[in-house]
């Protein structure tokens, strides 16, 4: 017990301050402008995607496990164009409809948009086997404490998106537990970098 109390890190860490000005702008940002409703590609929808092209970027900057980051960045890549609806959200707008886009249905080959994408994951996942991802990890747990705050964070974000989504139907709260979820994988991800 007492060596598994030694591999936990209880500290509130200076990289979650990313999270706390998130959720302190979120909110500041939906008062001042009294929104009830997210629209899909909005400004504040938008800012979550600053979060994710910082981690992409210091994933693909970081030297050491290198594996894991580099299996990292391409998730948080996959994150991005997600968040863009893989392009929909660029091109793909119904004219006169705020925050509405056309289904890749619509498309002649929209249907491949699909298929990129799982082959996309495909690669994802066979890169990390090959390149025995899991030495990385086990390195990582070795040398870092694990940071339980940041995480338990993290997971109460993920529920709080879900939760809204489902069943209080509110895009405020929901993006804003996107957007501070963001922010605490930036933060993770420097925490580990150390």
């Amino acid at each position: 017990m007492k060596k598994i109390l030694e591999m936990l890190d209880f500290r509130f860490h200076k990289e979650d301050i990313f999270a706390v000005l998130a959720l302190i702008f979120s909110i500041l940002f939906i008062k001042i402008f009294n929104l009830d409703n997210i629209l899909e590609n909005s400004l504040l929808e938008n800012i979550q995607l600053v979060a994710l092209v910082a981690g992409f970027v210091v994933c693909l900057v970081t030297k050491k496990y290198k594996v894991f980051y580099t299996f990292l960045a391409m998730l948080l890549f996959l994150m991005f164009a997600r968040e863009l609806s893989y392009g929909r959200a660029i091109f793909g707008r119904i004219p006169g409809m705020d925050g509405e886009f056309y289904t890749w249905s619509h498309y002649k080959y929209g249907y491949l948009a699909h298929i990129i994408v799982g082959i996309y994951i495909a690669i994802g996942i066979l890169y990390a086997l090959i390149k025995k991802i899991w030495i990385d990890v086990i390195e990582m747990i070795k040398n870092v404490k694990f940071p339980i705050w940041t995480f338990l964070a993290s997971f109460g974000c993920v529920f709080v998106q879900m939760y809204s989504e489902k069943y209080l139907h509110s895009t405020c709260i929901e993006e804003t537990a996107e957007f501070v979820l963001y922010c605490l994988i930036l933060s993770l991800i420097l925490i580990y970098r150390k």
